[in-house]
């Protein structure tokens, strides 16, 4: 088993024989190392942390930190639980929850740049990318194939939806549906259009979405009366399941509510960048 002479390891962690611990790494009790991960010089994964296969953690990355709260007991045992094939890269951070019995989650395949921050009972699903200096509160939850600009900073208990689209210096405080984009101080642009095509969503869903979401959005009127208009208008007709996530999505009564579309709400001036097919 790789492990440099100048690593410490506590005798209880779990490290699979292909996993590869670099120079000055910290690895605390309890955590377990899976198969074929890579912990670079100076990367610290502190205690209670479960980590899958083919992680790579950068230099001086901290997993499983103590959470960033002030009334923190840190005598409860929680932890970070961490899927496959993620990158935490140099100076990143991921909290453990504040919660007995409880810890943050970081998915699969996910991507959290430099000196990003994912705060404690975070969720954060798949094919998520985090970008520089990106900060997220703690129990915020991230959708699959989400991409968070950077620098941005979305504020805590914030839902965001799959597929959506912060852009570089937002702030976000409110949640931000599914396969939308967002940028500025948390207004809604229109259709994330490119990861939709990429996702293989039809180019006749994309367009109901774009419709829908200018009803929501970009209409002036109230949003649940807006959401009961087009669930009337749609009654008895087939879904496609991007619809009907989006509409699930904006239909919760959340902690935060959700973000809005521009002030001038009737302009037709949005970034959606669809072609219309």
């Amino acid at each position: 088993m790789p492990i440099h002479p100048t690593a410490e390891v506590h005798p209880s962690a779990i490290i699979h024989e292909t996993a590869e611990i670099g120079p000055r790494v910290i690895v605390g009790e309890n955590t377990v190392i899976g198969e074929g991960c890579e912990l670079h010089a100076g990367a610290v994964v502190c205690a209670n942390v479960r980590m899958g296969k083919n992680n790579r953690v950068h230099y001086y990355a901290v997993i499983g930190n103590d959470p960033q709260h002030v009334t923190f007991d840190r005598r409860i045992k929680t932890g970070v639980t961490i899927g496959d094939n993620n990158v935490f890269r140099e100076h990143s951070t991921v909290h453990r929850s504040i919660d007995e019995g409880v810890d943050t989650i970081i998915g699969n395949n996910n991507y959290l740049m430099a000196s990003g921050h994912i705060a404690h009972d975070c969720v954060i699903g798949n094919h998520v990318i985090v970008a520089n200096i990106a900060g997220i509160a703690g129990h915020v939850t991230i959708g699959d194939r989400a991409f968070i600009s950077g620098p941005v900073g979305v504020h805590q208990w914030v839902r965001v939806g799959r597929l959506a689209m912060v852009g570089g210096m937002t702030g976000v405080g409110r949640d931000v549906p599914p396969f939308m984009m967002v940028k500025g101080s948390g207004e809604l642009t229109g259709l994330n259009v490119v990861g939709l095509r990429r996702a293989g969503v039809s180019a006749a869903t994309r367009v109901q979405l774009k419709n829908i979401y200018r009803e929501l959005f970009r209409s002036g009127r109230m949003l649940k009366s807006a959401l009961e208009g087009v669930r009337a208008d749609l009654a008895g007709s087939p879904i496609a399941p991007e619809v009907q996530e989006f509409l699930d999505f904006c239909s919760v009564k959340s902690k935060r509510g959700l973000c809005r579309g521009p002030r001038n709400s009737r302009s037709d001036a949005d970034d959606s960048g669809d072609d219309g097919a």
